[in-house]
């Protein structure tokens, strides 16, 4: 299982969006696209996500890049769900902008995503002819499309399929005709899918599949849609954010996983209870979230690598389990799925608003490492180096993914093995074990850590402070020596420029910063600001806390300007550097709450204006002399 799994381990710049490049071989006067994004809405049912991940698998088999992203209703069962999924004939790293082509099943479901689903001008707009709902009345308002075509998909459906299940493998048939690829690989995934079904069920759903083939060749797009060849046609790995974790964490050696199912972070302990035990492991699903840490901070007392994964809520609860592994100085790591907030919020939509819970949600003057994955690809490599600080740190470290990151899926590059590296806990040596001091004041801070059944190793570690044997105090000085050692020891991690993404032209005058899954969306609109001539630099930090000061100010040393841009509502990335970092007064911000878009389009087209600003203040400024 694991050693298929596929990852890069740095954020390589993407290709230029471009919507029409090449030239079609077989029709000359027929342009082809390299990057298209098409989204498709519907009832809990119709096989919405199902047929998204059958287009982006298809894709990737062909050697497209692509990132599919997923999104519900808040319901428990049903409701209506959609995806967007972005194809492209080079490396992608964010959902892109207004869609391409839109497909909808129902137009009250549709709808409902609003902003999630952009129409614009260029979008070519299919729906099903069942609606009744003429070309010219479809429920858009303020927008008018390319191109409106009705099919009776439901129709089609259960005329070829049997029923209106058969409605989604209808929609495939269409898209595989009108874009010009995946045929053979939807009709493999379709009888690999559906091979416990028996070979009625698979002809039939193929069926379906060859009726919306037709229908498309029949009916050809007044703008095409046919996608190049990509860029490098060898097969890629499609992957999601979540089942990256899990596998990295049993790559890390993680021997334990507690945890309790929580919304969008579920996937993490369903994979551990999968596999984990084929590696020596234990998963426990604990009767609630507290339990789950607090297993996991036991597991790591009596010497295994744990961890634990959660979503906001559920970080609330496991605040004070969190706190005893700090002052305890136990290893582990929680992850965080972040969803909109506050409290329930919106469970299925993703948002950054927990950075503020993640750095600061500790009772005492505490530090836990914060790290923040850029991609579902990234989370690999984020996940091993979080269990490397844990150990080697000895402390909690908090990795925060979101629901995009969690649960997009996403074509990935292959590992490279040789590049892993693993930390383990700094343990006694048999001289030290002689006369055993867990606590002893070192000159970095870390004192070696022993667990039960270690010959000599015994010691007491609780909640309350202790000196450095780990007997209870309440010694002002004792408790201000230890406060010393519990932080002291991160001063170090501060200095990892490694856990930064810094590009651009380094006396650049703009700044551009964003971390977690909005990066790849300031990524693209970074090399997009440079291709229309702005001197701007990017910085993306993966660490997020505690803050590298000496990083930003180095960045910031030659920023009149700029943005940080982040998918929350008070800015809270920008709010937190502000408590460390010197930023400078012409640093702005673009944070939106979870289910509002930010596309590249957007971030370089405030880019822009912050350059013509800047260039009207030079302007301004009374000559010298």
């Amino acid at each position: 299982m694991l050693a298929g799994l596929y990852v890069g381990r740095e954020v390589p710049p993407p290709a230029e969006s471009v919507d029409v490049a090449t030239t079609n071989p077989l029709s000359p006067g027929i342009a082809m696209n390299t990057d298209l994004v098409i989204g498709m809405a519907g009832s809990g049912g119709d096989g919405i996500v199902s047929a998204g991940e059958s287009l982006l698998t298809a894709a990737a088999l062909e050697g497209y890049h692509g990132v599919l992203t997923k999104s519900f209703g808040p319901q428990i069962r049903g409701g209506e769900s959609s995806f967007r999924l972005r194809v492209c004939t080079a490396k992608v790293l964010s959902p892109g902008g207004s869609l391409d082509l839109a497909v909808a099943l129902n137009w009250e479901d549709f709808l409902k995503f609003g902003a999630e689903l952009p129409v614009g001008g260029q979008t070519t707009v299919i729906y099903d002819s069942n609606t009744n709902v003429a070309p010219d009345r479809i429920p858009l308002v303020g927008v008018t499309p390319a191109e409106v075509i009705p099919v009776p998909i439901e129709q089609i459906a259960r005329e070829t399929g049997g029923s209106d299940r058969a409605k989604n493998t209808v929609v495939l048939g269409l898209m595989s005709g009108w874009l010009g690829i995946g045929r053979q690989e939807v009709i493999a995934g379709i009888r690999k899918r559906l091979a416990k079904k028996g070979e009625e069920i698979i002809e039939r759903a193929e069926k379906a599949f060859h009726a919306g083939l037709e229908f498309a060749e029949q009916h050809p797009l007044k703008t095409d849609r046919l996608m190049a060849e990509p860029s490098a046609p060898t097969a890629k790995f499609v992957v999601d954010g979540n089942d990256l974790c899990a596998a990295a964490a049993i790559v890390a050696g993680c021997d334990f996983f507690g945890g309790y199912p929580i919304t969008p972070s579920s996937e993490i302990m369903h994979f551990l209870g999968r596999e984990i035990w084929k590696y020596g492991g234990t998963m426990l699903q604990a009767e609630d979230e507290i339990a789950g840490v607090g297993a996991v901070v036991g597991a790591s007392f009596a010497g295994k690598k744990a961890m634990t994964a959660t979503s906001g809520p559920g970080m609330s609860l496991k605040t004070e389990m969190l706190g005893l592994a700090s002052i305890a100085e136990l290893p582990l790591v929680c992850v965080n799925v972040q969803r909109g907030g506050p409290s329930t919020g919106i469970p299925t939509k993703g948002e950054q608003s927990d950075l503020f819970q993640a750095a600061f949600s500790a009772h005492g003057d505490v530090i836990r490492p914060v790290l923040a994955p850029v991609s579902a690809e990234d989370m690999f490599p984020v996940t091993i180096e979080a269990f490397n600080l844990a150990e080697q740190y000895q402390t909690p470290v908090i990795i925060l993914s979101d629901q995009e990151v969690g649960q997009r899926k996403e074509t990935a590059e292959p590992i490279d093995a040789a590049a892993i590296r693993i930390i383990e806990r700094q343990k006694p040596t048999a001289k030290e074990l002689e006369h055993y001091v867990r606590f002893r004041f070192t000159e970095t801070g870390i004192s070696p850590i022993s667990h039960p059944g270690m010959k000599g190793g015994n010691y007491l570690a609780s909640g309350i402070e202790h000196n450095e044997h780990g007997a209870p105090t309440a010694n002002g000085e004792m408790h201000s020596r230890m406060n010393d050692k519990r932080l002291r020891k991160f001063d170090p991690l501060k200095q990892r420029r490694d856990l930064f993404i810094v590009d651009g032209h380094a006396d650049a005058p703009l700044g551009l910063i964003s971390w977690g899954s909005t990066a790849g969306i300031a990524i693209e609109a970074f090399h997009l600001a440079l291709t229309q001539g702005l001197r701007v630099k990017l910085l993306v930090p993966r660490l997020l806390y505690p803050v590298s000061e000496q990083v930003y100010q180095e960045f910031f040393a030659s920023i009149a300007r700029g943005l940080v841009v982040e998918q929350n509502h008070q800015s809270q990335l920008f709010r937190l550097l502000r408590m460390f970092v010197d930023v400078p007064r012409g640093i702005e911000q673009l944070a939106k709450s979870g289910s509002n878009p930010i596309t590249p389009a957007e971030v370089a087209d405030r880019l822009r204006q912050i350059s013509l600003a800047l260039q009207r203040e030079k302007h301004q400024q009374p000559s010298e002399g």
